[in-house]
């Protein structure tokens, strides 16, 4: 794919190839009547009245009125999934805590009872329309995990999907395995489960799906413990696996004190994460992948943004959509969820959103920048100011999205 976008009104991108901590998170590249010139796919020059190569054989863009934008780089969703939960969401408005609504036979297992009666084709074909939303919604990669099938089949057929979305759709897709995320329901207890893992499901993973993947776990009170996880992602580590956590969710247990020590790429939620864990997480690699959306759709409190990045901590923002816990996929609900909750500036979101959120799934060297070099992930919006993004949600603001595979012109589609 070839493109000249011409006269862009403004420009705005962090830049570089590595997270951003702290202060560094609001400190953007904003330019005014610029070019970019995109050659096989590829961002190859931003500047100023940039003229057509010879051989050029692409498109012209006139983007005097729009904005533009890395696209959006989702790190934390549970895509691929099969059915509904609404009855938990009116359950749960009804007062019903989370083991309640467990009884009943709710919760992941009544989503990994779906996912293992469906087919390949119908986890490919019930997924591919939210990533097509999301895609129209300017996100160009994201992060999908197993963790609903809960035996070596159904991860692995959760996994085979995420291939096979990435082949059909428009997007870059990252995948994880999440086999340790609930309790498999023909187990009694979760250390049986987790040398299951450990001995047969991690294995057999690694061999079906040798190339870069990660490797997740839910480290909570009351799921696998801090020791589990360890092993557990110690052994991942050696399989060749990079690794994450779901940490601080519900409990600060050391889930994160945990990711930073092994550097993990990303500790996800972090909604009780405490003083000492935050000090910890502020001198690792580690990114803190914060999930505003299920803070928001569960009624809980927000995970302490402002402190993590006064602390000097990279942070990341994601959807975590999901049918149980969130059904949000709007990247500017989130932005203005980090605005209105989390106490972020504009300048901060938009680096939590793109380049952060790709180092958080190990693509920061190929996306979430608008400069030479990087893939052409890029969002033209119809609005006066990037600061519209976080003010404006849910609004359709987006004239174009552009992606390695294929450019939209959204508004053409509607």
């Amino acid at each position: 794919m070839d493109l000249l976008i011409k006269n862009i009104k403004q420009l705005v991108s962090p830049m570089g190839s590595k997270p951003k901590k702290g202060k560094e998170m609001g400190r953007l590249s904003i330019k005014e009547h610029c070019d970019i010139l995109v050659r096989n796919s590829v961002i190859e020059e931003v500047g100023y009245n940039l003229e057509l190569p010879l051989d050029f054989e692409g498109h012209v863009v006139v983007a005097d009125n729009l904005v533009a934008t890395p696209g959006f780089i989702d790190p934390h969703t549970h895509i691929p999934f099969y059915g509904f939960r609404h009855d938990e969401f009116f359950m749960r408005q009804a007062g019903m805590d989370y083991m309640a609504i467990m009884k009943k036979g709710g919760g992941i297992v009544n989503t990994t009872k779906a996912v293992r009666k469906a087919s390949l084709h119908d986890l490919i074909e019930f997924n591919l329309k939210f990533a097509g939303e999301m895609f129209r919604k300017g996100v160009v990669a994201f992060e999908g995990k197993s963790g609903y099938g809960l035996d070596t089949e159904s991860e692995i057929k959760q996994l085979k999907a995420l291939e096979k979305i990435e082949e059909q759709g428009y997007q870059k897709v990252v995948k994880t395995f999440l086999g340790p995320h609930a309790l498999a329901p023909e187990y009694e207890d979760y250390e049986s489960y987790l040398n299951m893992i450990l001995e047969e499901m991690l294995p057999a993973v690694k061999k079906a799906f040798p190339n870069d993947m990660f490797a997740d776990i839910f480290t909570e009170e009351g799921v696998f413990t801090l020791q589990q996880s360890k092993r557990y992602l110690e052994k991942a580590q050696k399989l060749g696996f990079k690794i994450r956590l779901h940490a601080d969710e519900i409990k600060d247990i050391g889930g994160t004190t945990l990711a930073a020590e092994l550097n993990a790429n990303s500790a996800d939620h972090l909604i009780c994460i405490q003083d000492k864990s935050i000090s910890k997480l502020s001198t690792s690699k580690t990114i803190a992948t914060l999930l505003p959306g299920t803070s928001f759709f569960l009624g809980k409190s927000f995970a302490p943004a402002r402190k993590l990045i006064d602390e000097g901590v990279a942070v990341a923002l994601a959807s975590d959509f999901n049918p149980g816990s969130c059904t949000i996929n709007d990247p500017t609900v989130i932005a203005h969820l980090a605005s209105s909750k989390l106490k972020m500036t504009p300048e901060e979101i938009l680096t939590a959103m793109t380049l952060n959120a790709a180092a958080a799934v190990s693509l920061e060297k190929d996306w979430g920048t608008l400069e030479a070099g990087k893939y052409a992930g890029i969002i033209l919006w119809e609005i006066p100011d990037y600061r519209f993004i976080p003010y404006f949600p849910s609004h359709q603001m987006i004239h174009t999205v552009i992606s390695p595979k294929k450019a939209l012109r959204v508004k053409a589609c509607v």
